[in-house]
C-alpha cells in the first residue's frame, strides 16, 4: 500500500464520519483533518515530480486526470452504480 491509498483511505473515513456527525465542532475538527490529508497527499505529490517535468506539462497532467474522473463518474451514475 503507498502513500496515496493510505491518505485516501484515511479521507475517505474521514468524510463518512463528517456525515455523520451533528456538533459543529467536531464537524469543523474532521474537515480540518480532511484539509489537512488532502494538502499532505499535494505535498507528497509535488516533492516527487521530476526536475525537468515543466508546469505545463504538470497542468496537463491534472486536466487530463480531473477529465478522466469526471468521465468515470458519469458513467457509474449512469450505470447506478453509485
Amino acid at each position: 500500500m503507498n502513500i496515496f491509498q493510505i491518505i485516501f483511505a484515511f479521507i475517505e473515513k474521514n468524510l463518512k464520519t463528517v456525515r455523520e456527525i451533528e456538533d459543529s465542532d467536531e464537524r469543523k475538527k474532521q474537515w480540518l483533518k480532511i484539509v489537512f490529508g488532502i494538502v499532505l497527499a499535494l505535498g507528497y505529490g509535488a516533492l516527487h515530480v521530476p526536475p525537468y517535468v515543466s508546469i505545463r506539462e504538470v497542468i496537463y497532467a491534472f486536466g487530463i486526470l480531473f477529465i478522466t474522473l469526471y468521465v468515470v463518474f458519469r458513467a457509474l451514475k449512469y450505470f447506478k452504480l453509485i
